[in-house]
């Protein structure tokens, strides 16, 4: 940069060079980081995590001037999606009117938040049959211990 500045004669032609500089520094941050935004993935993320990732790179983008509408998050977030989220997505994305940004935010944690409380009533009731099956197991094992004691005094 040092010799932009140095070639130049005039402080106009400092700062003609300068901002030839300046755009082309900032397409470089631009194109990755869009390639990042347009392919992230929430993968096992939490939605949480994920919304903070893509606001993380849409403020890196804002800080050199790209904007990246609301509603273009919103197709981003939604895309990016775990597959268990595939009809909600399907849904918001037939709508005419979509939400916010802000408010996709929102019902994607309490969707999130439900299927944990789902997943984990579910593995309650997984943990109570195998609890039961390991006393049944137990009684089974005693009542044949008992006939194995039987038939020994017979003999």
């Amino acid at each position: 940069m040092l010799g932009y500045i140095q070639e130049a004669k005039t402080p106009k032609e400092v700062w003609e060079n300068l901002k030839k500089i300046f755009p082309a520094s900032m397409t470089t941050q631009n194109l990755p980081l869009h390639q990042e935004l347009n392919n992230i993935q929430q993968r096992d993320m939490s939605i949480t995590s994920y919304i903070l990732k893509i606001k993380e790179i849409w403020d890196s983008l804002g800080s050199i001037s790209v904007n990246v509408e609301d509603d273009e998050m919103v197709q981003i977030c939604l895309g990016g999606l775990a597959p268990w989220f595939g009809a909600m997505t399907t849904v918001f994305l037939a709508k005419e009117n979509p939400p916010s940004f802000f408010d996709l935010q929102s019902m994607l944690l309490v969707e999130e938040n439900h299927a944990r409380t789902r997943s984990n009533a579910t593995c309650s009731i997984h943990t109570r049959m195998e609890e039961e099956d390991v006393v049944v197991q137990e009684e089974a094992d005693s009542v044949k211990d008992e006939v194995d004691e039987l038939q020994a005094m017979k003999k």
